[in-house]
């Protein structure tokens, strides 16, 4: 369990545990085993998940400049050039399903921005950055 490695208290190893095997019922009404999204510990777990499993693992070389910017399981990644973006991206995927996590499709995007996104964009005729 990550927690083990940043909480030395078993006593609050013991209840998280139980509170993760408690679980919580879904849409549907149906017992789940876990952490409802937007339960009070739900950031805190999050933080400490997430820093060995996208934290560490992000500090990587690119071509260009970068910049990340999270809060629990939000994030927003900047890149200077869109290839570092794409493979970036590509491998963020892989390395979550490593961890039986995955990315939320609705939420997960491309996007140009920067000085020149617009008028970037619309000499390719594509739209708003």
């Amino acid at each position: 369990m990550f927690l083990e490695h940043r909480v030395r208290d078993k006593r609050i190893i013991r209840l998280i545990r139980q509170w993760i095997q408690v679980g919580h019922y879904d849409e549907d009404g149906r017992r789940v085993r876990g952490m409802p999204q937007g339960s009070v510990i739900s950031p805190l777990l999050s933080n400490i998940y997430l820093h060995y499993v996208f934290d560490q693992w992000r500090k990587r070389e690119a071509s260009g400049r970068m910049i990340v910017v999270r809060f629990a399981d939000d994030s927003v990644l900047g890149f200077q050039r869109e290839h570092d973006a794409k493979v970036f991206l590509s491998e963020l995927g892989k390395r979550l399903r490593q961890f039986g996590l995955s990315l939320h499709e609705d939420k997960t995007r491309l996007i140009r921005f920067g000085r020149f996104a617009r008028v970037d964009l619309k000499k390719r005729e594509q739209g708003k950055p």
